[in-house]
């Protein structure tokens, strides 16, 4: 079938009453436009993806240590930098595959985070994602170590991640996990509180 009898007129923005060739302002088609765009002239974030993983049986979520710059030798989320040829949440869950060990099928969005400053590298912002895992991980990738640090409250009520003789503040003063993941904690367990109180309801 050729196109006058298809009706397809070969421009995805052919319509009833429209010219075939649409021009801006500019007098430019979109093609043109594509063309010219200079993509050199706006600065680009770098993009990563990170993941709050947690274990409804330990109380805890999984941290791993970081084996290089920046934050050497510091607890992190499992997480990095996404591809140009996939999602942020396939990003996430193949960087908590490659350093955990950890397959997880999907991951719920928490928030995407852009504090200036929140990463030494440069201009870094991260999507956040949350999933459900009781698995036992394994270090790989660039993770020096991994481990499940359970969720506990101090004397005057502030939480902190417990593994053995370490503990991290998730906010407040106090040592911190690396970059702002500990905000990413906080926002993931204020998400996992909220599906216990509807489940309560159900």
């Amino acid at each position: 079938m050729n196109e006058a009898a298809s009706g397809f007129s070969g421009s995805r923005h052919a319509q009833k009453g429209l010219p075939m060739e649409a021009r801006d302002k500019n007098g430019l088609t979109e093609r043109e436009f594509l063309e010219a765009y200079g993509k050199k002239e706006y600065p680009r974030p770098y993009v990563t993806a990170d993941t709050v993983v947690f274990s409804a049986r330990r109380g805890a979520v999984l941290l791993v240590k970081r084996s290089g710059h920046p934050f050497m030798g510091c607890w992190a989320l499992p997480g990095g930098f996404i591809r140009a040829d996939e999602s942020a949440e396939a990003g996430a869950l193949r960087e908590l595959r490659e350093e955990t060990g950890i397959v997880a099928a999907e991951a719920e969005p928490i928030g995407l985070f852009s504090s200036p400053g929140r990463d030494p590298r440069g201009w870094v912002i991260s999507q956040a994602y949350l999933c459900m895992s009781d698995a036992e991980p394994t270090a790989g990738d660039d993770a020096a170590d991994v481990r499940w640090f359970r969720i506990l409250l101090d004397s005057e009520k502030r939480p902190y991640l417990s593994c053995g003789d370490i503990r991290l503040y998730i906010g407040g003063d106090g040592q911190r996990p690396a970059f702002d993941h500990g905000e990413m904690i906080a926002q993931a367990i204020k998400k996992i509180m909220k599906k216990r109180e509807e489940w309560i309801y159900v």
